[in-house]
């Protein structure tokens, strides 16, 4: 039998719903008892192959400590979203922003292959070049930069879980972003220090690099990541934009974009070679 496919807004939902029970510290155990049901069916509404009815979901947020806007539209999404596709309430409180978003994403996902010309992935990231991107433009607003920072730091965590398997993380980053100088050279050198352990040490993780002159690609300009999910969930593409998240599960578009995106892991260094470019870089920021 065909597995019924799921949506992104489904997956969304149930990332958000094991976030706040894992927030709450509520055990898979003491969530099913609340609903009179078994442990399998709680972490099948976490992981969206099933879908909660809207008095169960009232009750788990109860539970929660869940209030406001966020509750609301939880609430709201599983009044609607029990038939058909439709247009979904479920797109600005309770779709977290995107650092929120991508977290939960992440934490749910088997895998990812994530592409940027700019940036160094958020999981990937040092403490310090994280907090010179959230710095910009937060200058007055310091209490906001320290909950976005601890939200970035937790997101490595998917890395390195031991309840499942940890994600499988394959990044391809552009030489241009290894030479962005975001919050100067030392802070550089720290973050480039932490992709070569990762390539060492982290079977889980590849980091591979575009030097700069490679050619074309299907991806210039973009940052892009391909999550892959556990089925029936279905790959979801996450295409970072000016101010905001793409989200993309259509087959046909997630299928073209990791056909670009194997390509693109061929046309940018190997493992080893891509190290070994990342320590002379390292090199060279030690003695600037």
């Amino acid at each position: 039998m065909t597995a019924r496919r799921l949506n992104t807004e489904h997956i969304q939902v149930a990332a958000t719903l094991r976030r706040m029970r894992e927030h709450a510290k509520v055990s898979r155990e003491e969530a099913a008892s609340l609903l009179g049901c078994t442990s399998s069916k709680i972490g099948d509404l976490e992981v969206g192959r099933s879908k909660p009815k809207p008095a169960e979901l009232e009750r788990l947020l109860d539970h929660y400590g869940i209030t406001g806007a966020e509750r609301d539209e939880l609430v709201q999404f599983a009044r609607t979203s029990r038939g058909r596709r439709a247009p979904s309430p479920y797109s600005t409180a309770a779709i977290p922003g995107n650092h929120i978003r991508t977290a939960d994403l992440e934490a749910q996902a088997l895998s990812s292959v994530f592409y940027s010309g700019e940036l160094i992935p958020g999981i990937l990231q040092v403490r310090s070049y994280a907090e010179a991107l959230l710095s910009w433009g937060r200058e007055s607003r310091p209490d906001e930069v320290a909950r976005f920072l601890d939200l970035r730091m937790e997101r490595a965590g998917a890395l390195t879980r031991t309840h499942r398997p940890p994600l499988r993380y394959w990044c391809i980053l552009s030489e241009t972003a290894l030479r962005s100088n975001i919050g100067g050279a030392k802070v550089m050198r720290e973050q480039i220090g932490h992709l070569i352990q990762a390539n060492l040490t982290m079977e889980n993780i590849v980091v591979q690099v575009l030097p700069q002159g490679s050619g074309a690609h299907a991806f210039l300009g973009l940052t892009i990541a391909l999550l892959r999910f556990p089925p029936p969930a279905p790959d979801t593409l996450m295409l970072d934009s000016y101010g905001r998240m793409i989200f993309e599960d259509r087959p046909g578009e997630v299928a073209r974009a990791a056909h670009h995106l194997e390509l693109l892991k061929a046309q940018a260094l190997g493992l080893d070679s891509s190290t070994d470019f990342l320590q002379r870089l390292h090199q060279e920021l030690s003695v600037e």
